[in-house]
């Protein structure tokens, strides 16, 4: 208790020097008078290179510590991070670290050795937990003067929670029941299958779901205990604060509260995807009674740490997230068979994946599945390849969705714990920043060849039977057909 006390008087010492209170508003919130608001600018305003103002320090057991000061506001972004275990580590399933991810902070042992119920709850804090490829991520934002007792709680659950079996067992009851009630639908089936034809079949990544229904079974108290003792490695731990704060008082407070960690000898066992051989299953056409076919594309993209990550951020761009996107005005505008196309790009450290979807009206079907096929030709330079214009709006939109995110102290945060967990530093923004502005339809076209394959990108294909009967018509693609199991009622 000496400790948290000295923490928070440290903190409430740094408030009262450093920071004026924030002043009365100028004017009411409601009913504001038009002479009270500001005119719009007159002129463009000044396009300014990224900068962040960052301050960082290392302990000396590794642990690190970024702070971002931003607006005053009142309020502040607070991420742990962890690259000690990561999703895809082969000395852990997947389901043991997210199990042992979903269950740190239920229960915590305190000073005295009592268990206290969801500590941080109590105090009225709702952190965001997220087990990525790279690592664990907890997230939250706080009030600048709850920040003190937030970080002492955080620490205190993140170095003493107890697992307990009756908390297990009624997370496993709950996680089981889902995932079987999700296979037994077309989209469990869906997504059951599509990563086994991305991933080779000893790749983690591409694991059936019942194989994972095993493991969750298999998994005890001592099981998350070992796992958690893992996660205590406070050379691949860090904390990111951003918002309204001073870094010089918080930084003391950072290291007496993590200082103690202890170094760890253990490091995780990372292997980047496999992706399996040519000749294998490429897709599957799935026969069930849709008004409206669904079409999904998903493949192989580079990872954060990849040069071609830049350019992935504006083909997202071009293959269907922004509106302008030629398969987007295609299928919605033009021949009115959608509505709507998407494209999303995930990435992390180790790896990255493409994803295009859309429903579309049945008769449309075999036609649109062969737009996209030729979509993805068109964006590795095949035919026309990239016009000049739809280049220029992609990188814009690429360059501004990553600005936007930079735009609030949680997005600020959480654009640097992505970084960090993926084993860069969080100035590489700036990096990615000026190289979507160079970037040519040559070296897009390129980064595209290398990664996306038109003929072998696993795809499926959902509808009415004669649906996929004209569909499996087509010599352009080449798909297995099958029924999905019947539809399971709980």
């Amino acid at each position: 208790m000496r400790v948290a006390a000295a923490i928070l008087l440290a903190l409430g010492m740094a408030g009262c020097t450093l920071r004026a209170s924030l002043p009365p508003p100028r004017h009411p919130l409601a009913a504001t008078p038009r002479d009270a608001l500001a005119e719009p600018p007159g002129e463009p305003l000044p396009d300014q290179p990224f900068r962040m103002r960052l301050v960082r320090r290392e302990l000396d057991n590794g642990f690190r510590a970024f702070i971002s000061r931003g607006e005053p506001n009142g309020v502040v972004s607070v991420v742990f991070v962890t690259r000690a275990t990561p999703l895809w580590d082969q000395r852990a399933p997947q389901d043991v670290t997210s199990l042992m991810a979903g269950l740190l902070t239920r229960a915590t042992l305190d000073e005295q050795g009592e268990v206290v119920e969801d500590l941080l709850q109590a105090q009225g804090f709702s952190p965001e937990i997220a087990v990525l490829p790279g690592g664990i991520r907890i997230a939250d934002r706080v009030l600048m003067e709850d920040l003190g007792p937030y970080l002492v709680a955080l620490e205190r659950t993140l170095r003493h929670p107890a697992y307990r079996e009756a908390d297990l067992r009624r997370a496993l009851d709950a996680r089981i029941e889902l995932l079987e009630g999700h296979l037994g639908g077309v989209d469990g089936f869906i997504d059951d299958r599509l990563p086994q034809l991305l991933y080779a079949s000893d790749d983690p990544r591409g694991a059936a779901m019942q194989a994972r229904l095993e493991v969750m079974r298999g998994v005890t108290v001592e099981t998350l205990r070992a796992r958690h003792a893992q996660l205590l490695d406070p050379s691949r731990g860090a904390l990111i604060v951003a918002g309204d704060v001073e870094p010089l008082p918080l930084l003391p407070v950072i290291g007496q509260l993590f200082s103690a960690w202890p170094r760890t000898e253990g490091q995780p066992e990372l292997r980047g995807p496999r992706y399996p051989e040519a000749g294998e299953d490429r897709g599957i056409a799935l026969v069930e009674p849709l008004l409206r076919s669904y079409v999904k594309v998903v493949e192989q993209a580079p990872p954060l740490t990849d040069p071609d990550h830049a350019a992935f951020l504006v083909l997202e761009q071009l293959l269907g997230a922004m509106f302008a996107s030629r398969l987007n005005l295609a299928f919605r505008e033009d021949a009115r068979v959608s509505y709507g196309f998407h494209a999303e790009y995930a990435a992390s450290g180790t790896e990255g994946e493409l994803a295009l979807a859309t429903s579309v009206d049945p008769g449309a079907t075999r036609q649109v599945v062969e737009e996209v096929l030729s979509e993805l030709r068109r964006v590795r330079g095949e035919g026309e390849g990239i016009r000049d214009l739809e280049l220029s709006l992609a990188r814009t939109r690429a360059r501004e969705s990553l600005m936007a995110a930079l735009d609030t102290s949680q997005g600020l945060a959480l654009s640097m714990a992505q970084r960090i967990l993926a084993g860069l530093e969080p100035g590489t923004i700036g990096a990615t920043l000026r190289r979507i502005d160079r970037l040519s339809a040559d070296d897009v076209e390129a980064a595209a060849a290398r990664w996306i394959r038109p003929g072998r990108a696993p795809l499926v294909v959902v509808g009415r039977e004669d649906v996929i009967a004209d569909v499996l018509g087509s010599d352009r693609i080449q798909l297995r057909a099958l029924r999905p199991p019947p539809r399971q009622r709980r």
